[in-house]
């Protein structure tokens, strides 16, 4: 049987950690063939005992952010699969394994494999909201490319897994939260020197000809990411000025910032910037879907725009990252 690696970052962590890990422990599959490494940036919290007490193998992590606690991990792992994981997540069902690894063990070409992101009973509306679009709200509205894979999937109905093959020029907004990869064909990308974000190690390993992915619906992860839209805003501005624009020029971007990106972006100033806009859109999929959890769709749309606003227009790094960025589409453009 397939061995699985958990790859989990963690930094005071404890909120969720031992459900997290608890979910994992509890699956229908060889706890031998399942390890669990948590790359730790300094946790003062209870994080390291409880994570020890489900016997995970905890590993440094002195500059802190999860996309180098990833190299870590990967450096120590020995498993087949790698998973993507975070202390906030945690696996539906005890069958999670059994179902992902069958999938692997029966196409050998299949590179990685997702599934759809869920909130608990107990989670608040907020993380509701974000079930409904699975990402934030600019690549809700960037990257509808799923849809486009889906029309020329092949569906196994009795697994519920569609199997597609991902091209560079339509990128996925892939990378964590359950997110399993074949080890081998991930382990020198994440392992390279400097920071390279988890998405980018999906738009990498398509690049490199490794475009047969799978999909199961079914195969859900439990994703507890906010608990308030002012602890949304901070995640959002802390990855807005961390993980991309100080980090931009050493990732692979190119499953954002693709030829059509700079019109979509000005689709989207208008489309957030303009409340009246994106509240007619939400009150039409609120009925359309009946679900009122829509309707935080106008309100965060609009402070996600404005927060990349405000960084954009105070920090340097930022300003650069914007520049360039337009430099680039313009080259691209045919003639």
């Amino acid at each position: 049987m397939l061995k699985f690696s958990f790859s989990l970052p963690t930094y005071n962590a404890e909120r969720y950690l031992a459900e997290c890990l608890r979910s994992i422990r509890d699956q229908d599959y060889p706890r031998e063939r399942v390890e669990i490494l948590v790359a730790d940036g300094g946790s003062s919290d209870g994080t390291l005992q409880i994570a020890r007490r489900y016997g995970a193998r905890i590993f440094p992590n002195p500059r802190k952010l999860a996309d180098f606690g990833a190299k870590i991990n990967v450096k120590n792992a020995s498993g087949d699969l790698l998973v993507i994981f975070a202390a906030d997540n945690g696996l539906k069902g005890r069958d999670w394994l059994q179902r992902a690894s069958r999938q692997f063990e029966g196409d050998s070409k299949l590179a990685a494999l997702w599934g759809k992101l869920v909130s608990g009973d107990q989670d608040p509306p907020i993380n509701k909201y974000y079930e409904l679009i699975q990402s934030d709200p600019i690549n809700h509205f960037l990257n509808k490319n799923l849809k486009h894979y889906f029309r020329s999937a092949r569906h196994d109905p009795a697994a519920d897994c569609y199997t597609f093959d991902v091209t560079p020029e339509k990128p996925l907004v892939w990378g964590a939260n359950g997110l399993v990869y074949r080890m081998d064909l991930v382990r020198d990308a994440i392992l390279q020197e400097g920071f390279f974000g988890d998405n980018d190690v999906f738009q990498d390993l398509i690049e490199k000809g490794h475009t047969r992915v799978g999909y199961i619906p079914s195969l859900q992860t439990y994703h507890h990411t906010v608990t308030s839209l002012r602890e949304w805003s901070a995640k959002m501005a802390r990855n807005y000025r961390y993980h991309l624009a100080s980090n931009y020029r050493t990732r692979n971007m190119r499953w954002v910032f693709n030829r059509s990106f700079k019109w979509k972006l000005a689709l989207w100033a208008l489309y957030s910037g303009i409340p009246v806009v994106s509240m007619a859109h939400a009150l039409y999929l609120a009925l359309r879907e009946r679900n009122r959890y829509w309707l935080y769709h106008p309100v965060v749309s609009f402070v996600q725009t404005a927060i990349y606003a405000y960084y954009t227009l105070r920090e340097r790094a930022a300003r650069k990252m914007f520049v360039e960025t337009v430099r680039v589409q313009d080259r691209e453009r045919p003639g």
